[in-house]
Formats: structure tokens, sequence, C-alpha cells
């Protein structure tokens, strides 16, 4: 849980709180240059006054400022925000993004932003990124996601709902970068207080008064009370959400064994709570498939009660010889195409290759699903479901299989990059 500093205050954000909002994230590596911490910079006040307080707190910090392209004025803007970065002291880097496909603009916007920060960070050495949301984005994500799933009764949460109602995290793990966001508890006001503080003006993008966005919408017609409110019930969601989440890591702990192979073995039977084979099992279908979210509890339930059938990307079966309970493996008609191989790619949502080796004639290659070339090997004998050793990864040339995982019998390394299933 982030502290919460002095909400009645309005005035600018002191060095000490900035230094108690950042404390609850670390340990932190070292302050040098071989590993800076990055922020995202958008030259609005928000971004701006995290970029000002990390440059103090921090000598070795990178700004990242994204330039979607949405807008005729966005290059001109960009290039002002590098100045001003570039005078407080700050290394700075301009992301200038590809054009986007139309309609759903600010989810592509935000999911291809992410993915060119992520990338940057890699390339720079960051493994933190500090992006600006504050109190009052945290309060319209609340009541966005809790109009959109309707309201449940009390006793019946949904485990999606939940989590919904926890709202943005204070800070989450893509694949490579740990996404923090140490302002959640600020009022916006004292962010432009601190700007102000610090004489450091700021741009207004035209697009948070546009009513055609949701989010806009919201933050417009948000009273006080229901901002209020918006915290109390996204307070009692954290509550619930992590009492279920140290349950379900037991569990998983417990009654489910993980294979290096991206499959997994559920004693089902042996769980006796409804709700909690349910969570376990969305938390095992997200895992196996490398998606980014769960499927929905009704079909998962369906799943259980039938102890058959596909569902988000995974096939699930009685485990028969591998003995009691259900096995989940990949589903093979869902399975990513080959893609070039190169370092660093991640295939299907699941395989990251940390190095390549060069095919003898120099020819392209590829990594993809082992499919008709796993008859070659005897799943029996490496332990493993057919269905799993035909969607394990293969480095080809040219359609020539090349390698194989070290769990295949081989000696090629991959990592999983999907997330384990023991917290």
């Amino acid at each position: 849980m982030l502290p919460v500093i002095n909400s009645l205050s309005l005035g600018p954000i002191s060095a000490l709180e900035f230094d108690r909002l950042m404390h609850v994230f670390g340990p932190f590596l070292p302050d040098v240059p071989q590993a800076p911490m990055a922020v995202a910079v958008s030259g609005g006040a928000d971004s701006l006054a995290l970029a000002w307080l990390l440059r103090r707190w921090r000598q070795n910090v990178v700004a990242f400022v994204v330039d979607h392209g949405l807008r005729a004025e966005a290059a001109t803007e960009a290039a002002n925000v590098h100045r001003q970065l570039m005078a407080m002291g700050l290394e700075v880097h301009v992301l200038r993004l590809a054009p986007f496909q139309p309609g759903r603009m600010q989810e592509r916007a935000r999911s291809e932003r992410f993915s060119a920060l992520e990338a940057a960070c890699v390339q720079r050495g960051c493994i933190d990124l500090l992006v600006a949301h504050h109190l009052h984005d945290q309060d319209e994500t609340v009541w966005m996601r809790r109009t959109r799933a309707g309201a449940l009764p009390s006793n019946d949460k949904d485990y999606a709902y939940v989590d919904g109602l926890r709202g943005i995290r204070a800070q989450h793990m893509r694949r490579f970068v740990r996404v923090l966001r140490p302002l959640l508890g600020v009022e916006p006001e004292r962010l432009r207080a601190t700007l102000r503080s610090a004489e450091l003006p700021w741009v207004e993008d035209p697009s948070n008064q546009n009513r055609r966005f949701e989010r806009v919408r919201w933050r417009q017609d948000l009273t006080d009370v229901m901002r209020h409110e918006a915290r109390a019930e996204q307070k009692e969601a954290q509550r619930q959400s992590e009492a279920c989440a140290d349950e379900v890591a037991a569990c998983l702990a417990q009654h489910v064994r993980w294979h290096a192979a991206g499959w997994c073995h559920f004693h089902v039977q042996d769980v006796t709570s409804a709700s909690l084979r349910t969570r376990v099992m969305a938390d095992l279908l997200r895992m196996v498939s490398g998606r980014v979210y769960r499927p929905a509890r009704d079909a998962v339930e369906r799943l259980l009660e039938q102890g058959v059938g596909s569902l988000n990307g995974v096939i699930t079966k009685p485990a028969g010889r591998f003995g009691a309970g259900l096995i989940l493996f990949r589903e093979e008609r869902d399975v990513q195409g080959a893609v070039p191989a190169y370092e660093g790619v991640c295939w299907d949502h699941r395989w990251l290759l940390p190095r390549i080796y060069s095919s003898d004639e120099g020819a392209p290659l590829e990594v993809g699903a082992l499919g008709d070339q796993a008859a070659a090997y005897d799943a029996r004998q490496l332990g493993l479901p057919l269905g799993a050793l035909r969607t394990a990864p293969g480095l080809f040339s040219e359609g020539r299989l090349l390698r194989v995982p070290r769990f295949c019998g081989g000696d090629w390394d991959v990592i999983w990059a999907s997330g384990t299933p023991i917290t």
C-alpha cells in the first residue's frame, strides 16, 4: 500500500514526501549511469511534475517522451518537452509511434505507448519505469469498471469484478520492466502546485477535454461524494483481492504441479471450495495460454463441470496416465505461427529466446510450434502430454528443424515468459 500523504494540503510535494512515496517500492538498484530510472513524460502537468520530483530524488534518470502522432502539433510539443527536460538535467529520448488503425484510439494508443516504453527501457538498461497516474485517475478508473460490470450482490463478487475495483495497480510487472505509480494517492492539484513552485510551465492536451472519450466524461462529471465512494470501494476491493490472492497461491502450491514445458497438472478433486477451484482454474488457463486476462467465470465453471474442453486457447482433459485430476496444455490450433527468431523475441506470448544460434548455411531462422515434427520424439518417455509436445517451440531454418528445448531432450535454451503459478 502507498503511504497517505497530507491530502488536505494543496501545496507542492516536498522532497521528503516523495521519498516516502518511493520508499514502498524499494530496495532499488544503485543510482549509477548504467541502470537509470525511467519516467514517461507527455509534457502535461502530471508527468512533468513526476519527472521533476524524480530528478531531485535520484541523479540518473532517463525520460521517454512518446509522440503518438495523433495531432499535427504533436511533434512540435514533443520537441518542446524534450528541451524542457534537458534543462532539468535529464537524459531524454523521444519515441515516435507508427500510425494507428482506426477505432478504439485511446486503447490502441495506450497499448502501443507501453510497448514502445518497455522496449526503450530494455535498450537503455532501465528496470523501473515511473508513470504519473494520480488519485483522480484512480477514482475515474474505479467508476468506469464498476459501471461496466454492473453491481453484483456483495456475497457473490466475481473475481474479475473485485480485481477491477482494485483500480490501477501501484506497481506491476511487464515482461522486462516494473511499472511504478507513486502518485496514485496524490491529488492532481498538488502536482500543479509543485510545478508552479518550480516555475515550470506545462501543456494541456486538448483531448483531455473531449467528451467523446469515456474517461473525460467521468473526469468532468464525478462529484466529491462519488470520488470518496470510489476510494472506499477501491480500498475494500484491494483487501478482498489480496486475501483471495493469498488463498490462490497456497492452493497452487499444494494442488498444482507446473511443468517446465508450459503445461500443468491440477489435482482439482482435492480443492473443496467451488469458488477457489474456479479462481485457480482461471489463473492456470491464463498462464498456460500466455494471455493477459483470465476467461470469464461462468465459462470456467462450465469447463470444470464438463472436465474436458477448450477455453482461452487451452485444452483441458482428465490427467489419465499422469494420475487423478486434470491436465492443461496449449491448444494447437490457437498457437502463433512461425516468426523470425532473434534474441529477445517472445513467441506465442509464452516463450522468450535469450540467444540465437546461427544456421550452417546462414539461412533465416524461425521459431514456431513443433507440430508434426513432434512425432520424432517420445512424449511418454519425456513425461509430456502429446499436445504439450506439439505446441512446444522449435528452431527452424527453411522448414527444417534445427533445435528443440532442453525439456524435449535438446540443447536449446528458452525461457517461460507467461508467469508462473507459484507466488
